[in-house]
Parts: structure tokens; sequence; C-alpha cells
């Protein structure tokens, strides 16, 4: 069964108005998504801003890794 055929499965069992509930919400996701734009040719995400936003810094990014795993696993 796939994802849809369950959702759909689910959905038929609760009564009309927690089915009108789940509209109301998936309404409320579909609003909150925004699409992503797709990137114009010739772009690549080397030249987006975020893209080796922390080459200029003075951090060894694995001991920056270690370091904050580390700081989870306590």
């Amino acid at each position: 069964m796939t994802l849809l055929e369950l959702i759909q499965d689910r959905l038929r069992r609760l009564p009309p108005e927690k089915q009108s509930e789940v509209l109301d919400y998936v309404t409320f996701l579909q609003q909150r998504t925004t699409p992503i734009p797709p990137a114009a040719p010739g772009h690549s995400l080397r030249q987006h801003p975020a893209f080796g936003a922390w080459r200029a810094r003075a951090i060894d990014a694995l001991h920056y890794e270690q370091t904050a795993r580390a700081e989870w696993d306590r």
C-alpha cells in the first residue's frame, strides 16, 4: 500500500468533522510551503552566498564537528 493509499484509507475512517480538520491542516501546510524556484541556467551552488561561508574563519571544521558531537554525548 502506498503512502497516499494509506492516508486515504485512514481518512475515510474518520468522522466528517475530523476529515474537515485534516483538510484544514493540509491547506495550512500548503500555505506554509514556499516553492523553491529552479536555478537559472549556468548558475551553480558555488555562486550562492552561503557556499564557503566559513572559509575565511580560522576554524578546523573537523575539530568543530567533533566538539559539537561530544557535547551531544554528554
